[in-house]
């Protein structure tokens, strides 16, 4: 069984356990100003002393809800803090609101406002090493925690996409598989169920014993050989690997293809000239097979040829027959299917009556 992806661990902590932890956190906050209101002021703290504690600290508890009112409600609250703040800016709950910001959406004018109340509160002159100090020090706080929000911003965005490209991809490469498998489906069964078709159409109309018994012989080894395609297709299809698996198919067995097709009352020449790569064999078998099975159902042909010659630019495979029906032939799955597996390669396909001789022409010519 394979192991199940997870999300990373802080993700998977749920929004009400980062809410409640705000909560802790902007509370203690919360207390600690209105401590140093109470103490640090040379007078008794007023209203918008404890206002200004309170509207900056509290909004920290739903910075995850709405980050955007919680910042402006911090930014206001901080130009109250500067009676009882030693530096005069809050060095705490701003940075946050403005990290949590910036995580959501770009935000620099954020920054630039959160900049500007920051300078407004520690900037007093004369301009003394330790003011110059306190200003270099709220500045950095504030840029790092903007640039660590954007970070995060962008590395979320960036995770969000892959995601969404390996989701596509998934999507492709399974809808490529359901096609490679149709187009083996639609080469096996129907090339195998149109030669018994025939050939039982054959077999309604002989009158010896012998040639019933040959009739009958060939449509059972159509089958047995339609059964080991099947099980092999499905050999691939199954996870543990135990169903039964036959090879693909290779040059070595258009001969019993053509015995077949001789068979069910198609005359075949074949010729090859020149080898064939291993590769391309199984792709080559699929092409005269698939041109063969329209033969059989739709040229009223008697004789066919099928051709196959190494040349120098690529391999050519060439099917004719001597049909009275070309222009009529249908253009369907199959030679779709003929189309997309040249295609696959890199090679030229040609289906079409072949005029000025009788009949039909599938030519495919692949690269070396």
């Amino acid at each position: 069984m394979r192991e199940q992806i997870r999300p990373p661990l802080l993700s998977r902590i749920p929004t009400w356990t980062w809410v409640t932890i705000d909560t802790v956190v902007a509370v203690v906050l919360a207390a600690s100003f209105v401590g140093l209101a109470t103490s640090r002021n040379d007078t008794p703290p007023d209203v918008i002393d404890y206002a200004a504690a309170l509207a900056t600290s509290l909004p920290v508890a739903v910075r995850r809800l709405w980050p955007r009112a919680v910042f402006v409600v911090v930014l206001i609250g901080g130009l109250g803090m500067r009676e009882f703040l030693d530096p005069h800016a809050d060095p705490f709950c701003l940075p946050l609101a403005l990290y949590t910001l910036a995580t959501r959406r770009q935000a620099v004018v954020a920054l630039v406002a959160a900049a500007t109340v920051g300078v407004q509160g520690v900037v007093e002159l004369p301009l003394t090493a330790g003011v110059r100090d306190d200003l270099g020090l709220l500045l950095a706080i504030l840029v790092a925690s903007w640039a660590v929000g954007t970070a995060v911003r962008q590395r979320r965005r960036y995770t969000e996409r892959l995601a969404a490209h390996a989701e596509e991809r998934a999507r492709a490469e399974a809808a490529e598989e359901r096609l490679r498998i149709a187009r083996e489906l639609h080469d096996v069964i129907g090339h195998s169920l149109s030669t018994i078709a025939v050939q039982a159409g054959v077999a309604g109309h002989v009158e010896g014993a012998e040639e019933m018994r040959l009739t009958l012989a060939s449509i059972e080894e159509t089958s047995r050989s339609a059964l080991r395609e099947t099980r092999r297709l499905l050999g691939v299809l199954r996870e543990d690997g135990h169903a039964e698996r036959a090879p693909a198919p290779r040059l070595a067995d258009l001969d019993t293809l053509v015995e077949r097709t001789t068979a069910a009352g198609l005359r075949v020449e074949l010729v090859i000239e020149g080898t064939v790569g291993e590769e391309l064999e199984p792709t080559v078998y699929r092409i005269v097979q698939e041109a063969l099975t329209n033969v059989l159902k739709h040229a009223g042909a008697r004789h066919a040829r099928v051709r196959i010659e190494r040349q120098e630019d690529g391999l050519l495979v060439e099917v004719t027959d001597d049909g009275t029906r070309a222009q009529a032939r249908p253009y369907g799955h199959g030679l779709t299917g003929l189309r997309e597996r040249v295609h696959l390669f890199g090679g030229e396909f040609e289906a079409g009556a072949h005029p000025p001789r009788a009949g039909f022409r599938v030519m495919a010519r692949l690269p070396l």
